[in-house]
């Protein structure tokens, strides 16, 4: 996997744990535990958590393997290896993997976004990428956010006005409820713990769409790398930022 997974230390602190019930943070799925603990699940770019009964045979790149008390197997499974599984001990919700991350995307309110956005002197998208910005929002939904906002994924932040961060706000909400409703987007490998595909790509307007028409005006989408990243998006719909000028002398 991405990190070295300390199967050592699992296997003396984990057998005769229970586990609480399963909450999130950002893209980190918490398995509290009792005694006090958390075992932490990143499922990367293909990483799926499987419940599967006892006597199923091991599918291909099955990395964790935790036997339950019934019989039962949870199992981690990532074909690409990007994921992560490790353990943290300590009180509940103090874990220190997660004490960095942002507010959740979902939660946070208009006018906080607003102003955590304009403290900030950077590109836009690798902005809403950042998880100690703001947890939990990846690249397709960031594309489609901006799109879907108006706002070029090159823009400063702090160069954004007031009324242009809220449309982003509403459609960063927007667009993952939308896309938590669908199950997801499987553009590549992506399924869910059950097998099954979501089906969010569908309604994808730029995402992934390069040559397309845009939905709102049918301008070509066009990709770039921004901050490191594929970046899809419609050149009149989101039109550059604007150069700044040289002062004069």
């Amino acid at each position: 996997m991405r990190r070295p997974l300390d199967v050592e230390k699992l296997s003396e602190i984990l057998p005769g744990r229970r586990f609480l019930a399963p909450r999130r943070r950002g893209k980190y799925l918490l398995l509290d535990t009792d005694p006090p603990g958390a075992l932490l699940v990143h499922l990367g770019m293909s990483g799926r958590l499987m419940l599967v009964d006892p006597g199923v045979a091991h599918l291909p790149h099955t990395h964790v393997s935790l036997t339950l008390e019934n019989g039962r197997e949870l199992r981690f499974v990532d074909p690409r290896r990007f994921g992560r599984v490790f353990w943290e001990g300590g009180k509940k919700g103090k874990w220190v993997s997660l004490a960095r991350l942002g507010p959740e995307p979902l939660e946070i309110p208009p006018s906080e976004f607003v102003a955590r956005v304009r403290a900030r002197r950077r590109e836009i998208k690798p902005l809403l990428l950042d998880q100690h910005f703001l947890a939990g929002v990846g690249n397709i939904y960031a594309d489609e956010s901006l799109h879907r906002a108006g706002i070029h994924p090159r823009r400063k932040s702090d160069s954004l006005s007031g009324e242009a961060l809220y449309r982003l706000h509403r459609a960063v909400q927007e667009v993952l409820k939308e896309a938590i409703g669908a199950g997801g987007s499987s553009v590549r490998s992506y399924v869910d713990s059950q097998g099954s595909a979501g089906g969010y790509q569908h309604s994808l307007r730029v995402y992934g769409r390069e040559g397309d028409p845009c939905p709102a005006c049918a301008a070509r989408i066009v990709r770039k790398i921004v901050g490191g990243r594929s970046s899809f998006y419609c050149p009149r719909c989101q039109r550059k930022p604007p150069k700044r000028q040289n002062p004069v002398a």
